[in-house]
Parts: C-alpha cells; structure tokens; sequence
C-alpha cells in the first residue's frame, strides 16, 4: 500500500518538473535580446541657397544673395543607450532612451550680396561680402529611434537656439530661406539588427549622409540646397 503512494508522488513529482522546465523555456524564448552600449556622435548640417529678388521701376534693380550656414558638432562624452530587440517578426528594435547628449559644435554663417541695375545710367552695380558670423555651444540633445526595422532616424537638435539664431549681415535676405531648418533626420541610415546583439562585435558604427533641395518662389526667387552627413558609434559595454 505504502509503495503505490511513493510511486504515485514520484509520478507527479516528475510530471511537475518537465511542466516547469517547459514554462521555463517558454520564459526565454519570450524575452527580448538586450544590450548595452555606450553611444558617440559626430557630424555636419550645411544649408546654402541662392535668392534674387527683383524691383521694377525705371530701372530694374536685381538683387541676388548667395550664403551659406554649417554647423558642425560632435558629442564630448558618450550617452549610455540599451538596445531592446524586435518583439516580434517585421518589428525594429527600441532603443532606451534613444537620446545623445553631451553634444558641442559651431555655427557658421557667410555669404555675399549683389545689386545689378539693367542700365548704367542707373546706377553701378555692387557685390558685397557679407560679415562672417560664429558661435558655439554645448549641452545639445537629439532623440533617435528606429521607426521601421533596421533603419534610424534622428529627432530635432535641442539646445543650440544660438546657432539657429545666427543672423546675417546682408540687408533685405529671403525670410523664406531662414524659416529652413536643416535638421539630422534630413539623412536616415540602415543599421544591422546582427550587429546590435552580436557579443563578438564590440564596436560598429551607422552612417547617415543625405541631400535634398528646396525651391522658394513669390518675391524672392531661388533654391536652398540642405546637406546632411552624421555618423552614430556604438561601443559594447560589457556589463
């Protein structure tokens, strides 16, 4: 009598066992690839455009603008950022949290300006350098994610008012042109989901370099050319 019972708990024992091992499992395949890292950037925001502005009368006056704004800025220490893995098929992984901080840079404006008339007895026609202005910062931010899989893309820069208040000297520039705000997520990049969670590779690093161009019409005439290049190191902690 005694023997059934013992047998009878060895069943249920074992029974128990493997339905634990099975959650167990179940436990770990459910749970996301992690890793840690500790995150650098560096990169170039360059914004140049052309304008002419025409006034009639007598004489047609002509006047063209040519300028140029480059900021470029780099982080003075690395931000520490957690990669989660994809929760599912077709999903991007998460970063957290997907901010840079610590950036620094500078901010540089140039141009000239040029005033034509159509006739001599106009007037002389003028071409004028405009004064070159810089400023630097620090303390900048900017958010990144990786809204679709395998790609990331970058938020507004915060923190750097004083180079998106750099004012030219030239007289009567295309309000037009300064309401463009070249921003990083101007050029997105692939970044490679087997690297993120790859233990044996200590160091990568994802590029973006993008340009793109806008045409601006009414009074003042002319195109904006916006280029974009940034480069995000990712160093494996080991811990």
């Amino acid at each position: 009598m005694s023997e059934a019972v013992v047998l009878r708990r060895v069943g249920v024992f074992i029974v128990g066992v493997f339905a634990l091992v099975l959650a167990l499992g179940s436990a770990v395949a459910a749970t996301p690839k992690r890793a840690v890292f500790d995150v650098t950037l560096s990169g170039t925001l360059t914004k140049t455009w052309t304008s002419r502005h025409v006034v009639e009368g007598g004489c047609d006056e002509i006047t063209t603008h040519v300028g140029q704004w480059r900021l470029s800025l780099r982080t003075t220490r690395p931000t520490r950022v957690v990669a989660v893995g994809p929760s599912g098929p077709g999903r991007a992984a998460r970063f957290s949290p997907g901010i840079v901080r610590s950036i620094a840079g500078t901010a540089i404006r140039s141009g000239s300006r040029r005033v034509q008339n159509q006739s001599n007895a106009c007037g002389t026609n003028q071409i004028a350098a405009c004064a070159r202005k810089r400023v630097s910062f620090r303390g900048a931010t900017t958010a990144f994610s990786s809204p679709t899989r395998q790609r990331i893309r970058f938020g507004r820069l915060q923190g750097i008012r004083a180079a998106r208040a750099l004012a030219g000297t030239c007289p009567n520039e295309a309000p037009e042109i300064r309401a463009i705000r070249t921003e990083l997520s101007v050029a997105d990049a692939p970044v490679a989901i087997g690297d993120l969670f790859d233990r044996d590779v200590p160091r990568f690093f994802v590029s973006g370099n993008a340009e793109q161009e806008t045409t601006i019409e009414g009074p003042y005439d002319g195109t904006v050319t916006e280029r974009v290049r940034w480069t995000l190191t990712f160093t494996r902690r080991k811990n």
